[in-house]
């Protein structure tokens, strides 16, 4: 039996709501709880690919039918959470993030989050962000401390370059970032989020700005902007003291992923995934299922190493 799913709105105090959707298997095959938080312009639904003809795009599904509970969130500012009137910086969102992860997993532990799903006393939490979605991941991981493992699919912790069109170039390196925020004017989105052998309906339905696809946001935090600048968020990836994942496609937007997983100078075990014949979104590409089975197995490996580390000897 496939798995159901149950949207929740999770109250944070003093912003607003951020809206979830929790994907729970027939039978939940450990402890591990992913949650997925989508990047700059995608809302939560980007994790559930839903388009007639093309079936099996659904990472959050792919998930969860094989018995881990999968739960994706949208950012503050992003979908169906609240937007804010004011701008808001990467704290604010890890700290809206950080709430909405807490009250899903004490009511996935007391058994209180979906009457037919049993209680899950010992959840440990996973965080995987999709671009700007990893870099909040890693935020929030920095900031509070949330998760038992993080991964960032697709996010640059050095520098985010994307593909730019024939004839266009990357700004001298010495440029000042106004040449770099202008070149923004002669990116190639389409080279730079698809793979050339993806559905054409499914990158027409992606990339009409026009008509926007039910798995894009229509906001974005301000925040988003600084991605653009060199090691935007490498302090706080250098904070992070737990297992690390990165994954990158053939064509994504970092130059040198080897570069990206040094920053994480502080975490214990480091891991990079090269994902051939695939762009920066994933989840579009004919390779999607690399990526959705490495993260499976890392979310099981954190969970394992957890209790290994808790059956060693205290020290002397």
């Amino acid at each position: 039996m496939p798995c159901r799913s149950v949207d929740r709105r999770i109250d944070v105090d003093g912003v607003g709501e951020l809206a979830v959707t929790a994907y729970l298997p027939e039978s939940i095959a450990g402890d591990a709880v992913l949650f997925l938080l989508p990047g700059g312009g995608y809302g939560r639904h980007y994790f559930d690919l839903d388009l007639t003809g093309h079936p099996d795009h659904s990472q959050a599904r792919w998930h969860a039918d094989r018995g881990l509970v999968t739960v994706t969130v949208d950012h503050l500012g992003v979908g169906e959470s609240t937007v804010p009137e004011r701008p808001l910086d990467f704290a604010q969102v890890a700290a809206a993030g950080d709430a909405a992860v807490r009250t899903v997993l004490d009511r996935l532990r007391s058994g209180t989050l979906d009457p037919e799903l049993p209680a899950i006393p010992g959840a440990v939490p996973i965080g995987a962000g999709q671009s700007m979605g990893g870099h909040i991941v890693v935020w929030t991981q920095a900031a509070h401390s949330t998760f038992a493992g993080v991964a960032a699919l697709g996010s640059s912790f050095t520098q985010t370059r994307l593909a730019l069109q024939p004839g266009r170039r990357h700004p001298f390196r010495a440029a000042p970032m106004e040449e770099v925020y202008a070149a923004m004017g002669d990116v190639d989105f389409v080279a730079s989020f698809h793979w050339h052998e993806e559905p054409p309906a499914f990158v027409a339905a992606d990339m009409d700005p026009g008509h926007p696809a039910p798995w894009r946001s229509a906001t974005v935090p301000a925040c988003a902007a600084e991605l653009m600048e060199p090691f935007a968020v490498a302090r706080q990836a250098a904070a992070v003291r737990v297992p690390v994942l990165l994954v990158y496609g053939e064509q994504d937007v970092t130059a040198e992923p080897l570069a990206d997983l040094a920053v994480f100078r502080s975490a214990p075990d480091l891991g990079l995934l090269l994902v051939p014949r695939s762009a920066h979104m994933h989840n579009f590409a004919p390779t999607r299922h690399l990526v959705w089975a490495r993260l499976q197995s890392f979310a099981a490996q954190v969970v394992e190493q957890r209790r290994l580390v808790a059956g060693v000897p205290a020290r002397a």
